[in-house]
């Protein structure tokens, strides 16, 4: 029994290791979220030894990094995943609905790709490419709907603007602040909201243009 343990880690050594570990963090990160997650949990989940654990993830912030751009790899795919042949509005509302199901999906993982703990200069390069592509993706988006130049001030400021406005909404509904009604669903949920947004920003145009 011994030595079939340790060939078992002995074949995790090999390559395969990390990825069942980041594979069983992405688990423990839905049950109990980032914050109670740690290097010494999943690997008594994978059933190896943390210092086996350690051989492939210098520290737990190591581990979150991986996992966070794992996350904006994923969010980043799925933006991309729109129907060229819908109308400007409804690749729009398209976005924003994927977006926030996303957030919904996967409301601890939305909570470590944004967080505070992994928000800091010395943030992972690989973290800060997944998540200046995931921008990227819906800043492509806004360029097709704006009919702009992707480098252009509107695309960006547009960008940041529904970048804003979905990752707050998700937010609050995550954190429990708001709850979608159960008639209608998420999407309906979404699509009020961006009217309200909407009717907003109009108000606020006629005014600045009245002055």
């Amino acid at each position: 029994m011994a030595q079939s343990a340790k060939n078992k880690r002995d074949t995790y050594h090999v390559g395969n290791l990390a990825p069942q570990l980041l594979s069983a963090a992405a688990e423990l990160l839905a049950e109990v979220g980032p914050a109670k997650l740690s290097l010494r949990a999943v690997s008594e989940r994978v059933g190896v030894s943390s210092t086996a654990a350690y051989h492939h993830f210098a520290n737990r912030t190591e581990l979150l990094s991986q996992l966070a751009a794992q996350g904006f790899d994923e969010l980043g795919r799925v933006l991309r995943q729109r129907d060229d042949g819908a109308s400007l509005n409804a690749k729009l509302r398209g976005g924003v609905r994927t977006y926030f199901a996303f957030a919904r999906r996967n409301p601890a993982l939305y909570q470590l790709m944004f967080g505070a703990e992994l928000a800091t200069e010395d943030m992972s390069p690989a973290l800060r490419i997944a998540r200046e592509a995931a921008f990227g993706e819906l800043k492509q988006l806004i360029a097709e709907v704006l009919a702009k130049p992707l480098d252009s001030s509107e695309v960006r400021s547009a960008a940041l603007a529904s970048w804003s406005y979905t990752h707050g909404l998700a937010s609050l509904v995550i954190h429990g602040v708001l709850q979608p009604p159960a008639e209608g669903g998420d999407e309906a949920f979404v699509m009020k909201g961006l009217q309200g947004l909407s009717l907003l920003l109009q108000v606020g145009m006629n005014s600045a243009s009245e002055r």
